[in-house]
């Protein structure tokens, strides 16, 4: 007899892995059950209403006149049983000539195969959805579902990985905000003070809810693996 393993949505996007000002590069992911996908979105389709915000929103996007509206997203993220995970690595310590054949695009996949690797549980039908990127290699997106659904050979199930536009998907938006300010704090970036606010009070709240992780009132951190709500994984080349 057959049984229908729940089914999860996972939002990715990513940070700094092109910009040459910035030590460190972010790669993560929002994941939610798929049943509670409209229900979220419709929530922040609410909350752009009633706070007068149009348009798609992210770190890049985060201000003064949009405060309420972006640290209502940080209480949402809380009511709701979503949880994010992020990949942090040190640019300046990847050697692409070595491990990936002088193939920077590779070498960032295999990045975003390790974010993806540990947050994908047993049991579960996974629906994944990457921000869309123009890539050198066309097969990037099924080769990395086909290294995912090896690890995971009947063990859980991977129904689809695709890109898709971030525009009108909210939560790859919310994805980029987490993974944005994350990779601000990484950088020792403090030039706004929205977002060194709006990075404060994320750290807050994760520290109040787990401060194993989060005592020190900022996101420059790391947390174990088994970490679920805000999972971060800074990278280090192995010997």
């Amino acid at each position: 007899m057959s049984t229908t393993k729940p089914q999860v949505n996972i939002y990715c996007d990513e940070s700094r892995h092109t910009s040459g000002g910035d030590d460190f590069m972010v790669i993560g992911a929002i994941k939610c059950d798929r049943e509670l996908k409209k229900e979220i979105v419709h929530k922040i389709h609410c909350m752009k209403r009633d706070f007068n915000t149009q348009g798609e929103f992210g770190w890049k996007r985060l201000s003064p006149n949009r405060k309420n509206f972006y640290f209502g997203l940080i209480d949402l993220f809380f009511e709701y049983d979503l949880s994010f995970r992020c990949i942090v690595v040190d640019k300046r310590k990847i050697n692409d000539e070595i491990f990936n054949d002088g193939d920077k695009e590779l070498g960032f996949y295999k990045f975003y195969y390790l974010m993806l690797r540990d947050t994908l549980e047993y049991d579960k039908d996974y629906h994944i959805y990457l921000d869309w990127q123009q890539n050198k290699d066309q097969h990037r997106f099924s080769t990395l579902k086909y290294f995912l659904q090896k690890k995971l050979l009947g063990k859980a199930k991977i129904s689809c990985l695709e890109p898709v536009t971030s525009t009108n998907q909210p939560l790859i938006e919310l994805a980029d905000l987490f993974i944005g300010a994350v990779g601000y704090q990484y950088n020792n970036r403090s030039e706004s003070e929205i977002k060194v606010e709006f990075c404060h009070t994320l750290a807050q709240k994760l520290n109040d809810l787990n401060p194993r992780f989060f005592k020190r009132g900022n996101l420059n951190t790391f947390t174990s693996r088994d970490e679920k709500k805000f999972n971060i994984f800074r990278w280090e080349p192995s010997n």
